[in-house]
């Protein structure tokens, strides 16, 4: 039969030159064969017929018809295939290409907007429900099954909503007279009747509500206008409507009102393109649509008012655009409404997730109180709940009710750090800096504010499970024995509840204590699942990897990474052999790649050659390398951040340089092996390279990072480079490094242009340099610094750490009068808003003690006790470096003897009360004066032995450093 129609159709278009009549003969042809093949079979089955709504569409039936040369206008039988016929439908049948949506267009261009018959009216209507119900696979209940783009679905959207706006035309033709008397002159057979009578079953109104749907579900970015033609297209439905009831004779129409009647299902279709849409006046549509839906707006029609679901759209609208007021006044409208729409649990969790999103945003709108009007909110959900004998389902929280909650909590302490910090550094451009620390809540309460009450909602949610269990008799396995309840949910706490609380004391900074607190949490989740069995109380792999990040980050001593190791072990016996499909509860390298950082952590030069981090660190890595080869678990092989963790634990170790040199080259062997993870990122090169750079394998790191593309090169790269040079003294190629940077940059790699760090680098190299030029030198970088600034680089914003690089140029240098060249330049530091620091005061002080002119001479010491009397009144305390300049300055540039002794007792004295004696101030004294003369300024005596520091009390050198100047 189909080749039949195939050759009808194609001869029908070679001889008809309109469109109208090419349709309406193509229909009657195609009828013909219908009546003589499928009135007989009156179980032909329409698929759309039996559709309560839109949103249950099912597309067990593929659209042949859209994939092969069958006539749209044929039925579609269901028919068996073989399984090779089946999966070749499954891959190819489900994508709609260009073909496709070509040949529902030039179907639509065939659409006629009036017909002769009666059945062909019927007969063109369910070409329509055909089309639109297998076009609306893309975005009905099983649309996963159909992936397609966002424009590809809007396009089909629009091709359905053009079908859909045909048949509209078609019963708006209808009521307004068109081809009234043709239909009442149609001689109707029984035949006929039978077939307009299944007509009658495709709805109009299940047409627009599934084009609704389809609107409601595209992209707001692309589709801008689908709420316009959603709201259009009801709009149609109801005119549609109205005229209906004002006709006198309906006996002639082709439908009955139920075929036109909107249903609420539309609107809220409608509410949700308007809650979705990104249009400046969707709030104002969407009211105006909801006030429209409660009052009543026509004499004639009494058409249907808002249920939950419209009042939902409308809370969903209102969190979009962040407009909590407003989502809080309509939820409190709805506890309070009389009309029988009331809140549901999913009205409360809409409005706490919009606080939530507000809370959560970087933006100045931030409320700190969010996270306690949430639960204000959740209160009242479950004092209604529990009102009503935990009965109601429709007001029992759900694990995202409660989790919304938590999640607030968990992140309360770490904003509430960023608003301190953001309102201390932004305090010069608020006028009212009280009333901007009032909204921060007293300066961030206390550390751990946040964790202490996210582990109490925990508690809430536990001891609501338990008074509703034996309010409702609930077994373990989820069961009610008393069968009173008109639901099947209850409360429960589940293993993400853990999680969330123990992330919330993983991040307060509460060390030691939060770690401890993340230890107890879990061994409670272990607890109640086996006291109660709940299958979402089962322990995962995410709950041990917080517990043993919050250890990793309790402090510096090794004990902590040591207990996080012990954690890693009893994951281990758990979830090592595990197969689950489920990530959660299957053993991956991101629980090793944490205890890794927990070594990483502890990376400090204290212990013997500064290697036993980095060697706990190397062997967690083999031990998880060793794991993935007896298990085959993929998800267990080390990657590049496993790497990378290992080195940066050696970055400190005197052979930092050369273990990470060899992880490097192990990492390109793994990835040459298959293992893509592996591959050497950015990051890993940069920690490399750091790694080169502190051990003094200059050439190294520069050989790495000359290998990585200009494209992939980043500031970060650069400067450690620059560092390397800096601490080698290397000033000509942290220069020339330097300009191929601003060559990089002005050939639009902005990743690479210099920032103050940059130049004070380069600086910085110069004092360690040699010539007479380096200060001119230094000066002109300064100055670019300055001058890069002021064309609006703020990355280059002067910093006190420049001016110091600058003075200690000047004062390692030959010229004449460098403390009052580096006096001055410290005094320039206020006029560009910056500080000095301790720093700065050193090394005015060191610039003194090195003075050799003898006219100059007292100016010189001046200068320096000056400059060390002012670092009370700066808020500065003077350290090792600082007491050993001044000693310089006074051994060099006093001349009176006794005075001499009197002020270095009087500075040696106070050094010793502070703490800050060290070798090295000892052998300065030591060298430079008689041996009565230093027994007096110290009062140490006994030989060589006595000189040294270990022998000395330990109150006299417990704030020491060993820098020199």
């Amino acid at each position: 039969m189909s080749s039949l129609v195939l050759r009808r159709l194609k001869a029908l278009r070679l001889r008809t030159s309109s469109n109208i009549c090419c349709s309406s003969t193509l229909i009657e042809s195609t009828l013909h064969l219908r009546r003589q093949n499928d009135y007989e079979k009156s179980t032909t089955d329409w698929r759309c017929a039996a559709i309560v709504s839109s949103s249950q569409l099912s597309p067990s039936s593929s659209c042949r018809a859209f994939h092969s040369n069958t006539p749209i206008l044929l039925p579609q039988r269901e028919q068996r295939h073989d399984r090779h016929s089946q999966n070749k439908r499954r891959d190819h049948g489900n994508h709609y290409n260009r073909d496709n949506f070509s040949r529902i267009q030039e179907h639509l261009h065939n659409f006629p907007s009036q017909l002769s018959t009666s059945t062909a009216l019927a007969a063109w209507h369910r070409t329509a429900m055909e089309l639109v119900m297998d076009v609306s696979k893309l975005w009905g209940r099983h649309r996963q099954s159909n992936p397609t783009s966002p424009q590809q679905l809007y396009r089909a959207v629009l091709l359905a909503n053009d079908l859909v706006s045909k048949v509209l035309s078609i019963r708006e033709n209808e009521l307004d007279g068109i081809d009234s008397t043709a239909l009442q002159s149609i001689q109707r057979n029984k035949k006929e009747a039978r077939f307009r009578s299944s007509a009658r079953k495709l709805s109009t109104e299940l047409l627009a509500q599934t084009v609704a749907l389809g609107f409601s579900r595209c992209d707001p970015k692309i589709s801008s206008d689908a709420a316009y033609k959603a709201q259009e297209l009801l709009d149609r439905l109801e005119e549609i409507n109205v005229k209906y009831h004002r006709m006198e004779n309906k006996r002639n129409l082709s439908f009955k009102e139920e075929d036109v009647f909107p249903t609420t299902r539309i609107y809220n279709h409608v509410l949700n393109c308007w809650a979705r849409s990104m249009n400046h006046d969707a709030e104002k549509h969407a009211t105006a649509l909801l006030s429209r839906m409660s009052s009543p707006r026509h004499e004639d029609v009494a058409f249907p008012g808002p249920d939950i679901f419209s009042y939902n759209n409308m809370l969903n609208l209102y969190a979009s655009r962040g407009n909590v007021p407003a989502a809080e006044a309509l939820l409190k409208e709805l506890e309070d409404s009389g009309n029988g729409v009331t809140a549901d649990v999913y009205s409360y969790t809409i409005v706490m997730n919009a606080m939530q999103r507000r809370f959560l945003s970087g933006k100045g709108d931030r409320y700190m109180k969010d996270p306690q009007r949430a639960e204000e909110l959740l209160a009242r959900l479950v004092r209604k709940y529990e009102e009503s004998g935990f009965t109601n389902g429709k007001l029992c929280p759900t694990s995202v009710t409660f989790g919304t909650v938590l999640s607030m909590y968990a992140a309360a302490d770490r904003l509430r750090k960023e608003n301190l910090s953001m309102n201390q550094s932004r305090s010069w451009l608020t006028r009212n800096v009280e009333a901007s620390t009032q909204r921060i809540v007293s300066d961030v309460e206390y550390l751990g504010w946040g964790a202490e009450n996210a582990e109490r909602v925990l508690e809430w949610i536990i001891g609501l499970s338990e008074r509703e269990r034996r309010s409702r008799g609930i077994d373990s396995a989820g069961e009610s024995r008393c069968g009173t309840s008109d639901h099947d949910m209850f409360i429960r706490p589940c293993v993400q509840h853990f999680v969330t609380t123990c992330h919330a004391w993983a991040n307060s900074g509460k060390g030691i204590e939060a770690a401890e607190r993340c230890e107890s949490l879990k061994n409670r989740n272990i607890s109640l699942y086996k006291s109660t069995g709940y299958a979402e109380l089962r322990p995962n792999v995410l709950l041990f990897g917080v517990v043993i990040d919050a250890w990793a980050k309790a402090n510096e001593e090794d004990e902590s990474a040591e207990h996080a190791e012990r954690l890693l072990d009893e994951a281990e016996q758990l979830f090592l052999h595990s197969h689950s499909s489920d990530p959660n509860n299957r053993l991956s390298n991101i629980v090793y790649n944490q205890v890794i950082d927990a070594w990483s952590r502890r990376s400090l030069p204290k212990n013997e050659a500064g290697t036993v981090a980095g060697t706990r660190a190397e062997n967690v890595l083999l031990r998880m390398m060793d794991n993935f080869r007896i298990t085959g678990n993929e998800h267990m092989r080390p990657d590049v951040i496993s790497y990378t963790g290992v080195i940066k634990a050696y970055i400190n170790s005197p052979i930092g340089g050369v273990k990470a040199l060899e992880l490097l080259d192990e990492m390109n062997d793994e990835c040459m092996n298959g293992n893509r993870g592996a591959k050497p990122d950015n990051k890993a090169k940069s920690v490399v390279i750091d790694a080169c750079i502190k051990s003094g394998l200059s050439t190294e790191a520069f050989r790495i990072f000359s290998g990585i593309d200009d494209s992939e090169k980043s500031i970060v790269m650069f400067n450690t480079i620059l560092t390397g040079y800096k601490n080698e003294g290397r000033c000509h190629e942290a220069e020339s490094v330097l300009r191929k940077m601003i060559s990089l940059s002005d050939e639009g790699y902005p990743n690479c242009s210099p920032n103050t760090l940059s130049y004070y680098l380069c600086i910085f190299a110069l004092s360690k340099g040699k010539g007479k030029e380096r200060v001119a030198r230094a000066r002109a970088l300064f100055n670019e610094t300055i001058q890069r600034y002021r064309g609006g680089d703020i990355s280059c914003e002067p910093s006190a750490d420049l001016f110091n690089a600058l003075a200690q140029v000047i004062s390692h240098s030959e010229i004449p009068c460098r403390e009052n060249e580096v006096l001055t330049l410290l005094e320039e530091m206020e006029a560009y808003g910056c500080t000095p620091t301790l720093e700065s005061f050193n090394i005015l002080i060191h610039t003194c003690s090195r003075s050799e002119e003898k006219n100059n001479m007292r100016n010189a010491l001046q200068i320096a006790a000056s400059a060390y009397s002012a670092l009370d009144a700066a808020g500065l305390t003077a350290d090792s470096v600082t007491y050993v300049s001044m000693i310089r300055a006074i051994l060099n540039l006093m001349n009176d003897s006794e005075g001499k002794v009197q002020a270095l007792t009087a500075l040696f004295r106070k050094c010793c009360e502070g703490g800050f004696l060290n070798q090295h101030m000892i052998n300065v004294l030591a060298q430079d004066t008689s041996e009565d003369d230093f027994q007096s300024i110290t009062g140490i005596s006994g030989g060589l032995d006595a000189l040294q520091i270990d022998r000395l009390p330990y109150e006299w050198r417990q704030n020491s450093t060993q820098r020199k100047n």
